[in-house]
């Protein structure tokens, strides 16, 4: 299925829960790689799990948070109350707290309403 962003056709993926929005310019090493990323899910070692998958891809730190900016996550099954936005992830971490919330509310809507809404994320 393809998505337009940044006048640009992504293909979009879903592993688990989570959507992928991927820069149409990634090859399929380099989804498997944000894919891989994304599957963190120990709470204790975040960076022991970027060094595994430096090695394991033969790269340095920097390639691989390059190639993480290029690959938007979200999560299909929490979403914002008012307009129905998908919740967006910024680090694995997220995931876990994201499922914990009785509701949501995202950034554009929480603006939108002038502060009405105050719910954060």
């Amino acid at each position: 299925m393809g998505f337009y962003h940044n006048h640009a056709i992504v293909l979009k993926q879903s592993v688990m829960s989570v959507d992928f929005v991927f820069d149409p310019t990634l090859n399929e090493i380099t989804t498997d790689l944000c894919r891989d990323y994304w599957s963190y899910s120990s709470p204790n070692n975040y960076i022991a799990h970027v060094e595994i998958l430096c090695q394991s891809y033969g790269i340095n730190y920097f390639l691989l948070f390059s190639t993480l900016t290029k690959c938007q996550a979200y999560l299909d099954n929490v979403r914002c109350d008012f307009c129905g936005r998908p919740y967006e992830l910024d680090v694995p971490a997220d995931i876990p707290y994201a499922r914990s919330l009785g509701s949501w509310f995202c950034e554009g809507c929480i603006s939108f309403s002038g502060g009405q809404i105050t719910v954060s994320r």
